[in-house]
């Protein structure tokens, strides 16, 4: 009877299951949601890449320019020391350049083009102000989406532990095993991450616009994963 009942409920699924076209046509709706998805969340990105460039770098040149015609005046009358206002325009310069350099890192690092995702990932866990490990093929290169997808899921997963879950230690494991990529952030912190906060929510429609997954496993007192995995054919 239980082989029979097993054959019945086979033939069941066979004929009552969802066919080709109906997953087709599952798939190619799911495709076009995480697609509006992306299309809204880069012009959300440009819209603050715009609101950065005029209010940070932009008024930094400006004011920088302004104090050089002030201090090109006192120069020109050879009666007032014009060395402090250049020395400020000369900070000012620098911190415009700083926020410069800090906006092309959030479009697209270059050390991913340049050294790849492992470098790109071990300037990340140099830069944590918490130890962090870093596991994975140092020579391994995956396609530029992939790469630069994984480089925000390790980043911002690095930054919530740093700033909200008061972490000490951190580890980030990169593996390649049946045509996907799987990118592991885990830190011991407090955990209570919200996995439908802005940052995580923007994560995953990065990685899903790539046909991927990111599962955030975050109980109360820790510890705090994040789990991307990409298709890499």
């Amino acid at each position: 009877m239980r082989s029979i009942a097993a054959a019945l409920a086979r033939l069941a699924v066979a004929l009552l299951g969802p066919g080709e076209h109906r997953r087709l046509v599952e798939r190619a709706d799911r495709l076009a949601e995480t697609r509006r998805r992306v299309v809204d969340a880069q012009a959300a990105e440009l819209r603050r890449i715009e609101r950065d460039l005029h209010d940070g770098a932009q008024a930094r040149i400006v004011a920088a320019g302004m104090t050089l015609a002030l201090a090109a005046r006192k120069m020109r009358t050879a009666t007032v020391d014009a060395r402090p206002d250049v020395e400020l325009a000369r900070r000012q310069l620098d911190d415009a350049l700083a926020e410069l350099r800090r906006l092309v890192r959030g479009i697209h690092p270059p050390i991913l083009t340049d050294r790849g995702l492992h470098a790109a990932l071990a300037a990340l866990a140099g830069d944590s102000p918490f130890p962090v490990s870093l596991h994975g093929d140092p020579d391994a290169r995956y396609p530029a989406a992939v790469e630069s997808a994984a480089y925000f899921v390790v980043a911002e997963g690095l930054t919530n532990a740093a700033k909200h879950a008061a972490a000490t230690t951190g580890t980030i494991t990169v593996s390649r095993a049946a045509g996907l990529v799987r990118i592991t952030v885990t830190d011991d912190g407090r955990g209570g991450a919200d996995p439908d906060g802005a940052g995580l929510l923007g994560l995953r429609r990065r990685v899903e616009a790539l046909d991927g997954t990111l599962t955030v496993t975050s109980p109360p007192g820790g510890p705090t994963t994040l789990c991307a995995e990409l298709p890499c054919t």
